[in-house]
């Protein structure tokens, strides 16, 4: 059994428990977890035939006390508790917690003790957390644009095609990730603003008109930018002055009909407007805009 003391590490300790399950998990043990008023309790153990053969029947305890800038970590063994949630913590940890005696599950026992503390050090010190399914999606995403840049540079390197379709379709990708940046950030923007709501710090009126600004911010400056990329494309002639104004009309349009929807959107949040009110007059805009 062994125990170390953390202090001003600013550490959020419920997500360090579920980094320590997911690590055990992705050894191949089965985990359970108990939870009492500043205290963590969890239990890891392999299978019933891979303990037999090392003669190890017992299970790892991991014992996280305390709060985020002063708590203590213990690891030791135990019996595997049949109902967790039934068990004392401090039981668990008491009374023939020393580590296996035999040889192979003694060594076994060594080495996996080394191999956790190397990781809780890791999310302790250097501040390293579990990632969401949204921030693992959005570094998916982000390695395959990667990658479909390097393999789009490999087939021009290897003259398959031209630099102009290689410069168009690198172009193409960039924008890709420039767009799922700002979604990104829309993202993140969105759920601090559904906290706020949630934890009572904005009223659903206010949670509605900022997230309304929110868009319409977000929308018009894609449009901005689209109509950027216009006035290039003109000064470099790939559209011809026509071509030009007739697709600068359409985005002004766009971004005419945003302000005009928030403006209703806020008339609509402030009780100015009626909901059926502001879907009439939201009906004889968007007709206008067509």
């Amino acid at each position: 059994m062994t125990k170390k003391n953390y202090q001003n590490k600013n550490c959020d300790l419920d997500v360090l428990v579920q980094d320590v399950q997911s690590w055990f998990a992705q050894q191949g043990y089965q985990v359970q977890f108990n939870k009492a008023e500043g205290a963590w309790i969890i239990q890891a153990q392999k299978t019933e035939t891979w303990r037999k053969v090392v003669g190890a029947s017992r299970a790892f305890n991991v014992l996280i006390e305390g709060y985020s800038n002063n708590f203590s970590i213990e690891l030791g063994t135990g019996e595997w508790a049949t109902n967790l949630a039934a068990v004392g913590i401090g039981t668990l940890l008491t009374g023939g917690v020393s580590l296996i005696g035999s040889g192979l599950a003694a060594g076994w026992s060594k080495k996996i003790e080394g191999d956790i503390w190397n990781f809780i050090e890791q999310k302790v010190i250097f501040g390293e957390r579990a990632k969401s399914n949204r921030e693992i999606a959005v570094i998916k995403t982000q390695e395959s644009l990667e990658e479909k840049l390097r393999q789009l540079k490999e087939v021009f390197e290897q003259n398959l095609i031209d630099e102009v379709t290689y410069n168009s379709k690198k172009k193409e990708l960039e924008n890709q990730a420039i767009d799922q940046k700002k979604n990104n950030e829309l993202n993140e923007k969105l759920m601090k603003l559904k906290n706020a709501l949630d934890t009572g710090i904005l009223s659903q009126i206010e949670y509605e008109t900022k997230k309304s600004e929110l868009m319409t911010q977000t929308s018009n400056a894609d449009l901005e930018n689209k109509l950027a990329q216009l006035k290039a494309a003109l000064a470099t002639g790939i559209l011809s002055q026509e071509e030009f104004n007739k697709k600068a009309a359409d985005i002004k349009r766009e971004i005419s009909f945003g302000e005009k929807l928030k403006q209703l959107e806020g008339a609509r949040n402030s009780g100015i407007l009626t909901n059926e009110e502001f879907e009439q007059k939201k009906s004889q805009i968007l007709a206008t805009n067509i």
